[in-house]
């Protein structure tokens, strides 16, 4: 058994879309949150949940265009393709998958992850271009999957060239059922199965409570036993690849190396940039932004280490040099720390 951050695990081969996504490489392409399914742990949240919406990494999207934008921000390796069921809408998946292996080539590696699957879907996305495809059975028939059509979507996917596993959330108390579900991967072989750990979230908390789920502690979002019940299928199977990925290297590991990545592209000469990804500035606010540009000029701040935001209307300058502004300017000055996302969440703010 091999260990990662955050207590994860695997046996075997990590799957080659992970160890991207481990590195912070892979852009996550949201292409709808429509869905036929009605999984009681989904995650999304209602911005997305049953919603016809694209979404890069954190990005909005109006069209591919800002989807490679966003690629060439965190210099992306690969793209993990989600919803929704991005084979719901499989001809437009095709599309996006086409035009991604244009622009970066074909060792931009493309995995996706779908509940469903025609024939004609999986041949369509996989001429497209697409490496891996990662089922995601319906809990309820874990045990019957012999009996399944994920047996034929799994042939299909094989016959086209592509790498193919499962991935499931780790579901407490279901201990026979994943057992199940591992010996069908195996007898199928597939080239792996991912446990991921089972989380709570704002729109899924009601339904795990009401089957007696619990959050394991006041500061992870994980749910208690989902952790120990992945880690012992890992211990039970050490000649078949189980991997086990927790919240914790999700959040900890995966979001921030992304962070790293389009930090280095986002922040100004003069921003500091933490070593958790997160950039420090210095910002002015309060007037007219040209005005305050102006009034900067004025009391000898360099041009080069300011900049005009005028969709947040803030002049943003460099933090080390915030604590000399102070009684020098009629405008509101703070340091703050945000992330390098296309949203720039704001983590904390400091008046100076």
């Amino acid at each position: 058994m091999k260990s990662l951050p955050g207590k994860s695990v695997y046996n075997g081969h990590l799957p080659l879309g992970c160890t991207m996504c481990a590195k912070g490489a892979k852009m996550v392409l949201f292409v709808s949150g429509i869905c036929d399914a009605k999984c009681f742990y989904c995650p999304l949240s209602e911005q997305k949940k049953m919603n016809d919406v694209m979404f890069a990494d954190e990005m909005p999207l109006a069209n591919m265009k800002d989807a490679i934008f966003e690629a060439k921000m965190i210099q992306a390796t690969g793209t993990g393709i989600t919803g929704g069921d991005p084979l719901k809408f499989y001809e437009r998946t095709a599309e996006y998958i086409k035009i991604l292996k244009e622009e970066f080539g074909d060792s931009h590696h493309i995995h996706l992850y779908t509940i469903s699957g025609s024939k004609e879907a999986i041949e369509t996305v996989a001429k497209a271009g697409l490496d891996e495809i990662r089922f995601h059975p319906p809990e309820e028939i874990w045990r019957v999957m012999d009996r399944s059509i994920f047996k034929d979507r799994i042939k299909w996917s094989r016959d086209m060239g592509m790498s193919v596993g499962i991935e499931v959330p780790s579901l407490p108390g279901r201990i026979e059922d994943t057992r199940a579900l591992i010996d069908f991967s195996r007898k199928m072989d597939l080239d792996f199965i991912n446990l991921n750990e089972l989380e709570f979230s704002e729109t899924n908390y009601e339904n795990l409570l009401g089957k007696n789920y619990k959050i394991k502690n006041d500061v992870e979002s994980g749910a208690k036993d989902s952790q120990k019940l992945a880690i012992d299928m890992v211990k039970e199977n050490p000649d078949f690849t189980v991997h086990y990925c927790s919240a914790s290297f999700k959040d900890g590991v995966q979001l921030k190396n992304r962070l790293k990545r389009r930090a280095k592209n986002v922040a100004k000469p003069y921003d500091i940039v933490t070593k958790d990804g997160t950039i420090i500035r210095g910002i002015i606010q309060g007037g007219p932004v040209e005005e305050m540009a102006e009034a900067l000029l004025n009391i000898g701040i360099p041009k080069n280490e300011m900049q005009i935001n005028k969709i947040k209307r803030r002049v943003e300058i460099a933090p080390w040099i915030v604590d000399d502004l102070k009684g020098k300017l009629d405008y509101e000055i703070y340091q703050i720390e945000e992330y390098p996302t296309w949203d720039a969440i704001e983590i904390e703010r400091v008046k100076i």
